[in-house]
């Protein structure tokens, strides 16, 4: 029999579930959290739920127990075109306007986030969407990232098998078109698979947007039924970075059940009366520049604006406060998403032209909003400041893969690991590139090399350029990820 747990335990434990994983479970829901605990300590080895929750509580919580902890503690219940009036108008009002501009600007890509895939039928659902929308899909760039905090959801959606339940209430010649019977149960197509990349990530602790793990510069994100999951403050603070992660006129596909207009703010809901879909209000526009074109040589660098700047003041010994104020404020507003206020920011700032270290900034910031030209442009003029910075060929790599250009992407990396061969990220990225085009071997010797890597240094400990990413998260990062190639 299980023995009672008191109040202030509940309470603890409750607060250190907000805290490690978003999760918000008041005082009049301490009861479903009780009995979900005592189902959990039996799978733990734990007497009962007390002793379950004291565990988590007084010892560093491992990858294997927060994947227990989300399988029973979040819904991981989904299905093929779950609430199929939001596909409806994708499919119809949304996906046709937004595909024939990025036809006629010859940019023909697309960028789909499913944040919170559970196992993975929406992410997949997305990929089917856009094979019946483009006819010329093949020339296409498409990028649809699936995320969650449940390892195990992760594994069953990387391995794309699904029992009759997932496709209720769908056209059986959808199943028919895009799955292959297999053993009573029915598997995905692998041309529809190859559309969809997997990842471990956190909304309630993982920093977005970001170019290390490809939450940048998105079109159209998926978050549903995950927002009743956490507290207003922090369901605030998870819509702020989403919408961050979107391009300007871009969409967030909601559930009706989650929040009300306001929650979503500045985001603007698009009036639909049977789907709940919203989208970021175009900014007015940054002051005018243009790019000349970058010498040959690393120098002279050229300035970044159309107006002709002053020299760069000659090198003292000693930097003033001021001359280094806008790279500073300017990495604040990037930490908080604010990314068109750090912009503008830097382009305000006389020495851009000669600062690798601000052109690196402002390169990642355009990738954010998804203004890929203009950071491929600054990581250049950054590298030609300093061709010796392995972060920024990494930074460079991690653009051209969102370019579609993964033969570029590669020769960067490989550049990034020639200098600084015990270059984390950058092992972890080529893996990922061995990943997408079918080099197993390759991609198990990568994430190896990583976790080999990665076992030197405390788990606490935050990786440099990396915008946060702590060793403890990517470890949990590269072994899920390592699943889908058998490492």
């Amino acid at each position: 029999m299980q023995a009672p747990v008191v109040h202030s335990l509940l309470e603890e434990f409750s607060i250190f579930l907000g805290t490690r994983m978003g999760l918000h479970y008041p005082p009049e829901r301490w009861a479903d959290l009780d009995r979900a605990v005592a189902q959990m300590a039996a799978e733990l080895g734990y007497a009962d739920a007390g002793a379950c929750m004291r565990h988590f509580l007084s010892t560093p919580v491992d990858r294997a127990e927060i994947e227990t902890l989300a399988s029973h503690l979040t819904i991981g219940e989904t299905y093929f075109f779950r609430e199929p009036a939001s596909f409806e108008a994708l499919a119809t009002r949304i996906l046709p306007g937004l595909i024939d501009q990025r036809r006629l600007a010859n940019s023909r890509y697309l960028r789909i986030w499913s944040a919170a895939c559970s196992t993975g039928e929406e992410a997949y659902t997305m990929a089917i969407l856009l094979h019946r929308l483009i006819p010329d899909i093949q020339s296409w760039n498409i990028t649809i990232l699936a995320t969650d905090i449940n390892p195990r959801s992760l594994r069953k959606a990387i391995d794309g098998v699904y029992s009759e339940w997932s496709f209720r209430g769908i056209d059986p010649e959808i199943r028919r078109t895009y799955f292959t019977p297999r053993g009573g149960r029915w598997e995905i197509a692998p041309h529809i698979r190859r559309m969809v990349s997997f990842a471990y990530h956190n909304l309630a602790e993982d920093l977005y947007p970001s170019v290390h793990n490809n939450t940048n510069g998105m079109d159209i994100i998926f978050c549903r039924n995950v927002l009743m999951y956490f507290s207003t403050a922090r369901a605030r603070q998870v819509v702020g970075n989403l919408q961050h992660s979107l391009v300007e006129g871009g969409w967030l596909v909601a559930a009706s059940v989650e929040g009300s207009s306001e929650l979503f703010a500045p985001l603007v809901n698009i009036g639909l009366s049977n789907a709940t879909i919203y989208r970021k209000p175009s900014a007015p526009p940054l002051m005018p520049f243009t790019l000349p074109p970058l010498p040959e040589e690393p120098a002279p660098v050229l300035p970044l604006l159309s107006v002709p700047l002053p020299p760069p003041p000659p090198v003292v010994a000693v930097v003033e406060p001021e001359a280094v104020a806008p790279l500073d404020r300017a990495l604040v507003l990037y930490q908080r998403g604010e990314n068109a206020e750090a912009i503008a920011l830097l382009l305000s700032d006389p020495y851009l032209a000669a600062d690798g270290k601000a052109l690196t900034l402002l390169a990642r910031l355009y990738a954010n909003e998804g203004r890929l030209d203009l950071a491929d442009e600054c990581c250049r003029r950054a590298l030609a400041v300093d061709r010796l910075a392995p972060e920024r060929h990494y930074l460079l790599a991690m653009i051209r893969q969102e370019c579609g250009d993964a033969r570029g992407a590669a020769e960067a990396l490989k550049r990034a690991l020639f200098l600084d061969p015990d270059y984390i990220l950058a092992h972890v990225a080529l893996a990922g590139l061995a990943v997408a085009e079918g080099r197993r071997a390759e991609a198990r010797r990568c994430y190896r090399n990583a976790l080999t890597l990665l076992a030197a240094h405390d788990p606490a400990e935050t990786l440099a350029e990396s915008d946060g990413l702590t060793v403890g998260r990517l470890i949990e990062i590269v072994r899920v990820a390592s699943a889908e190639v058998g490492a």
